[in-house]
C-alpha cells in the first residue's frame, strides 16, 4: 500500500509539505498542490482517515441519533441533514433509539468512544442522567425540537416547529367549521411534541368555552395500526364524535382506513386533521388535511447549525422555530349534525 512517503519521494518533496498539500493548507503553492494531487492518483492513493483525525482532531463524522428511521418524518429529516453535511465531506453515523433512554445513553457512549465532532439528535424527555450526560459533552449538538424549561441551561442549539399553536390553529378550524365534539388520538406521552399538541388541542377547546371529555382522548402509539384502534376506540366510547385531530400523519391515515372500512363517510360524517403533511398525505385516494411541517428543511437547517458551530471557536446557543401551514384538503368540512 502506497504511503504518503512514497508520495514525497517521487516528487522530491518532504513529507510535511506532502501533507499539507493535502490538506488544503495556504502556504503551499498551487502548483505543488497539483503536482501532489496528480501524483496521488497516480499511485492510487487514499489518505488514512483516521491518521488524518488525528492529525486534525477531528473525525468528519456527525451523529445522528433518531428515534424511528422507518418514521417517515425522520427519514425526511435524515435526508435533509445529509444532503447538508456530506457537501463538507462530514460522514453521519445513525442509531435508533425508539426513545429509550438506555439506548439514548449507549448510543451517544459509542459517538463519544469514536471521537465524532458534533451531534444531530432527537432525545427522549431527558432524565437527570441523561441530562448530565449530554451537559458534559464538549462537541456541538443540536437538537431536532425545542429545549424544555429544565434543558434551558444546557448550551445545545435546537430547531423545531410550534408544536402548540400549529394544533391550536387546526383545532381551531374545526370548531369553525361548526365541531364541538372533538377527538384526540395521540403519540406516545415520552415526545415532547406530543406534550405540545396535545396542550393546544386542550387549550383550544377551553378558549372556545367546549367541556374537555375523557372519552374523546385516546393515546395509542405512533403508526397506522394505533390510528386505527385510536378512531375505534374513540367512537365505541363516543359515537357522536364529529371530527378527529391526529397527532400525526400515519394515525390520522389509520383512522380514515378504520372508518371507509366501517362506512363512514369523510368528511360528511367525520372530518379528520393529521399533522406533518407527509408524502401519502397528499394522495388522491387519502386527501388528508394536515399540518404542514417542514421535515427536509428542519434536517437541512439543523445541519447548517451544526457547521456553523464546528466552524466556530465557540459554541454559540442558537434557537430556531420553523413556520407551519394547515394544508387543507377534502377530509375536514363543516359539521352535518
Amino acid at each position: 500500500m502506497k504511503t504518503i512517503k512514497d508520495i514525497a519521494k517521487e516528487l522530491g518533496l518532504s513529507v510535511s509539505t506532502v501533507s499539507r498539500s493535502l490538506n488544503d493548507k495556504p502556504d503551499v503553492k498551487k502548483e505543488t498542490r497539483q503536482k501532489v494531487l496528480e501524483e496521488m492518483k497516480r499511485l492510487n492513493y487514499t489518505p488514512n482517515a483516521n491518521a488524518r483525525s488525528l492529525i486534525q482532531k477531528k473525525s468528519n463524522m456527525v451523529g445522528l441519533m433518531l428515534s424511528d428511521i422507518t418514521d417517515p418524518f425522520f427519514s425526511e429529516v435524515a435526508l435533509g441533514v445529509e444532503e447538508i453535511l456530506s457537501k463538507s465531506g462530514y460522514q453521519l453515523i445513525y442509531g435508533n433509539t425508539f426513545l429509550e433512554v438506555k439506548k439514548e445513553k449507549d448510543f451517544l457512549k459509542s459517538l463519544l468512544e469514536r471521537k465524532i465532532d458534533g451531534i444531530i439528535m432527537k432525545p427522549s424527555n431527558l432524565n437527570e442522567e441523561l441530562l448530565n450526560t449530554i451537559n458534559q459533552l464538549k462537541i456541538p449538538i443540536v437538537f431536532l425540537r425545542s429545549l424544555s424549561e429544565n434543558e434551558q441551561e444546557l448550551n445545545i442549539s435546537s430547531i423545531d416547529v410550534n408544536h402548540y399553536q400549529a394544533t391550536y390553529n387546526a383545532v381551531e378550524y374545526l370548531i369553525k367549521l361548526g365541531h364541538t365534539n372533538i377527538g384526540f388520538i395521540g403519540m406516545t406521552k415520552e415526545s415532547r411534541e406530543e406534550e405540545d399538541r396535545f396542550e393546544g388541542y386542550l387549550d383550544c377547546l377551553k378558549h372556545y368555552n367546549i367541556d374537555l371529555l375523557d372519552q374523546n382522548i385516546t393515546i395509542p402509539g405512533s403508526k397506522i395500526l394505533d390510528g386505527r384502534y385510536g378512531m375505534k376506540t374513540l367512537l365505541e366510547k363516543n359515537p357522536n364524535i364529529t371530527a378527529v385531530f391526529a397527532a400525526n400523519d400515519l394515525l390520522a391515515i389509520g383512522a380514515l382506513d378504520w372508518l371507509k372500512k366501517k362506512n363512514y363517510i369523510v368528511p360528511n360524517d367525520i372530518s379528520v386533521i393529521g399533522f406533518e403533511n407527509l408524502e401519502i398525505s397528499r394522495l388522491h385516494i387519502i386527501n388528508l388535511t394536515t399540518v404542514d411541517l417542514p421535515r427536509k428543511e428542519m434536517g437541512k437547517q439543523a445541519a447548517e447549525m451544526l457547521l456553523d458551530m464546528l466552524s466556530s471557536e465557540t459554541i454559540n446557543k442558537k434557537e430556531v422555530k420553523l413556520d407551519t401551514q394547515l394544508i387543507v384538503r377534502n377530509s375536514s368540512g363543516k359539521n352535518q349534525k
